[in-house]
Formats: C-alpha cells, structure tokens, sequence
C-alpha cells in the first residue's frame, strides 16, 4: 500500500513500496512535479529532510540524496542555516503549466519533416527482422566458422597498443583497406590503390555518402527498374529526380535512357548479377556506358552486391576493372559474403574525392568499428575469407539447384522460376494473374519470407514476380518449404 507524508503541502504525495522504481526516483520525481505543477511555489521551504524521511519512513540518507540533486540541477536552493527552498525565477508563467504525460499517450501535434516521412514510406524496411525461410540476401549463417572468426576479434581487441579501441581512421583501417585492394586485383581485376577505398558500415552508408559528396538537389539520376531498392530510396531521400531504365538482355537499356531522360549526373548499375533480375551486363554495354559517362562528365556507381557467388566460371571482371577514366564508384561489402551484423563495407573512389569521402563518413558517422576492421583485415590476409568464399559456393550452388528443381515441380502451374548463374536469389515469376504483393502476404502468413518484384521497381513492368533467397536456407528444408509455397500461392487471401 501507498504511504502518503500528511499535511496540505504535500498533498497527494506517494510512495509505492512494492514498485519497481526506486524510492529515491519516486521521491524525486513527486518533487519536481511539484515544483512545476506551482504546488510548491517559487521561496516555499520545503520540509527538512528529518521530518520528510519520518513522515515517508525512509532513509534520511535517500531525503538529502534528493534534496541535493534538486539543488544541483537549480530546482530548489540551500540556505544554510535555514533550510531548502524552491528556487525563484522559475518563469513558469510564461509558458505552459507542466503536466506528467500518460505513458502509452502520443504527444499531440507531431510534425515530422518531408524528408522523414519519405524515409518512412520506404520499402528498405521489408528486409529487417526476424529471419524466415527465403529471405534475399541472407548468408548461410549457420555455417559461418564463428570460432575462427572470434579468434580474430579477440585478438584485434586485445592488441599491445590498444589502438583498436579508439575511433580508428577516418577512411577507415589502412590495413583493411590495403587488404580489400589485393582482394579486388585477385577476385575483380581491378588495379586499386588503398588510398582510394573508403571503409563503410556497408553499402547503404556508401550510397549516403556518394550523394551526400556528389548530388545536388533536383540532380537526375539513371536508375535500374527494377533496381536496388535501399540505394534508390535514398538517392530519392536526397532530393535527386530518380528516374527508371529499363533492363534488356544486355543490362541496362542506354539507348532507352538517352532518348527518354534528361543527361544524368549520376548512372546507377549493377552489372555483375542484376538486382532483382539476375541479368549480366555484355562488355558492349559495358563500354558503351563508360564512354557515355566519360562524353557527359557523368559518374557511375557500381553496386557489386554479390560478385563473389558465381557458379560458372570465375566471377567476371568488375566494370571498374574497364574504367580508364575513372568514372566509377566501386560499393563492395561482406554482409551478404559474411553477414549483416558485421556492418562493414568499402568504396573505390576516383582519385582526388578520398578526402571528400573520408571527411563526409567522419561527420555523418563512422559506424564502423575499428576492432571489426583490424579482424577483418586478418580474416582476409590469412586466406580464411577465400576460403569461407569457395565453401560457400558450393553451398549456395547446390541449394540454388534444389530450389529450381522444386519450384519446377511443385509450382509449375503458379510459378515460372528463372535460372541464376550467380547471387543469393531466384527470381520466380507468378502466373495465371496473381499480384506479387498477394503472393508476398500469403507466403509471409504461411512463415516464408519472398520479396515481391514491383517494390524493386519505380515503375510498372507490367509482369508480377517474387524473389526468393536460397543462400539461408538449407537444403533438407527446401523441398518442403515449396510444398508449403504452393500451397499458400493456391488460395492466397486478398489484400485488405
């Protein structure tokens, strides 16, 4: 039960012994609403902590502990001698009475920002939480040698010096940078010095960062539809006119954006394995794209999401490796090679832009941990990142061959699913009409999680699809989650 200090004064004035908060926080916060609410007026003596300790029957200690705290932050003034006073000059008249908010209660008349709430209209958010069956870009986690991987940790945390604890670089370690540069000649083609690589908390940082350096407001960029959907929000976050290009057989459609839109200043792409649609961008376009960009003073960003996961032949030459000019900005990362929560990515800049980037990652924030860089350096240098590389491979290879196999047999009649050479995911195309949100819902209700085909894109394709991740999910599981698929996509409920 509640003990309640007599007298008017303090009227109403409670303690719970059986709450969770502490006394001396009950106390405290009974106090200053008191004092804001004007129940204890500017000059009124509060009571001495003698009397307020027996009349609430606590600690002396607890009462002074307070009155000290509501001194110190100008709340009540010690007179010594003569007691403690509510503090004068208080201008409580000039605004508001203070009132306790009800907890579960949303404070009235919130305006947010245009930009906040386009940043709370984007499709990005479908990729987080809890992981399900299916989800693109997950790694095969369960396989990831943590053991070997926290030896590295440790011993990044734990070095003489201690110099890992500290903020590190501001482009990041200079020995993970010299070790994505080797990693880029060896598996990319690519001639990079290490001064040009900035070290991200992975690609969305870099794509920050790139319009942060490079785009002004109304800026156009060319953007594959369909495309990257978090790169996309972002650059449309930034106040750059966004506009789609269309995906052939050869990659992205030049000749359609030449015709159509405006000369860009950035070129957005991912040429390696396409993002959704799995397409490889031919060397003819290739080069016609880095003339183009070279002709206009146009830049290009390269997003190489998942080069490493080729199953036929080696993975391709990068388009930076083709770029004379230096044109492209190169976005690597190793969340979808090692996994998210490592938070850790990379952009090859031309020369001339490092400080640029190196002092826009310092002021928007670096995120990335310098202990996790100096692990992954020696991940890296000691072979163990090609290795995890090939093994994982192997594993991806064979559950993107289960899953075709599957959906080819289950699904035949609701789904068309298209063959991969590289990546993380399958695109699979509906039939027979169905909308791919539907499809999305009725999949999530039956716990697998796909992403539908029109939140890549900003505008209409005008053919409905789902994109289905294998790399989580293991192959014993695969034949019974398409089963369920197929079931689900049969009845699937419609959207309300």
């Amino acid at each position: 039960m509640p003990k309640s200090p007599g007298g008017a004064l303090l009227h109403g004035f409670s303690i719970e012994r059986d709450s969770p908060v502490p006394i001396y926080r009950q106390l405290d916060a009974s106090l200053r609403r008191l004092i804001l609410d004007d129940t204890l007026a500017p000059g009124q003596k509060l009571p001495s902590t003698r009397e307020l300790s027996q009349e609430l029957g606590v600690s002396r200690i607890t009462v002074k502990s307070v009155y000290e705290q509501l001194v110190a932050e100008g709340y009540a003034l010690a007179r010594t001698g003569a007691g403690t006073f509510v503090s004068e000059g208080l201008d409580f008249e000039a605004s508001p009475k203070f009132k306790l908010p009800r907890r579960k209660s949303r404070p009235p008349n919130i305006e947010i920002s245009e930009r906040a709430k386009t940043i709370m209209s984007s499709k990005a958010s479908m990729r987080h939480g809890e992981i399900a069956a299916f989800r693109p870009g997950v790694p095969a986690l369960d396989l990831f040698p943590i053991k070997s991987w926290n030896k590295y940790l440790l011993d990044a945390a734990t070095c003489a010096d201690r110099r890992n604890l500290s903020y590190g670089e501001v482009n990041g370690s200079a020995a993970l940078r010299a070790s994505v540069a080797r990693h880029l000649t060896d598996a990319r083609s690519m001639q990079v010095d290490p001064a040009q690589i900035v070290i991200t908390s992975g690609a969305q940082q870099a794509f920050v960062l790139i319009a942060f350096v490079l785009l002004n407001k109304g800026d156009t960029v060319w953007y594959e539809n369909p495309g990257h959907i978090a790169g996309r929000d972002v650059l449309q976050i930034m106040g750059s006119n966004v506009v789609p290009v269309p995906i052939d057989d050869e990659g992205m459609d030049l000749n359609f954006a030449i015709e159509k839109h405006h000369k860009p200043t950035l070129i957005f792409t991912t040429p390696s394995h396409q993002q959704p649609l799995g397409t490889t961008m031919s060397l003819a376009r290739r080069l016609a794209l880095l003339n183009y960009a070279q002709e206009i003073g146009a830049w290009i960003i390269e997003d190489d999401y998942d080069s490493e996961f080729r199953y036929r032949g080696r993975p391709l030459p990068a388009l930076s490796a083709l770029d004379s000019e230096r044109r492209v900005f190169y976005v690597g990362t190793f969340s979808k090679s090692m996994f998210a929560a490592i938070r850790l990515g990379y952009i090859v800049v031309p020369p001339g832009l490092g400080e640029a980037f190196a002092q826009a990652r310092n002021l928007l924030g670096q995120s990335s941990s310098a202990v996790v860089e100096q692990a992954m350096s020696r991940f890296m240098d000691d072979g163990r990142f090609v290795e995890h590389i090939r093994k994982m491979r192997r594993v991806y290879r064979e559950r993107r061959d289960i899953l075709y196999e599957c959906l080819t047999k289950d699904c035949a009649d609701i789904l068309e699913p298209h063959p991969t050479d590289a990546g993380m995911h399958m695109l699979a195309w509906l039939k027979n009409g169905l909308d791919d949100q539907v499809a999305h819902l009725a999949l999530l209700s039956a716990g697998i999680e796909t992403l539908p085909l029109s939140a890549y894109c900003i505008e209409p394709l005008g053919r409905s699809g789902i994109v289905l991740g294998f790399s989580g999910t293991h192959e014993r599981r695969i034949p019974k989650l398409v089963k369920r698929m197929s079931e689900a996509l049969r009845s699937p409920a419609p959207i309300k």
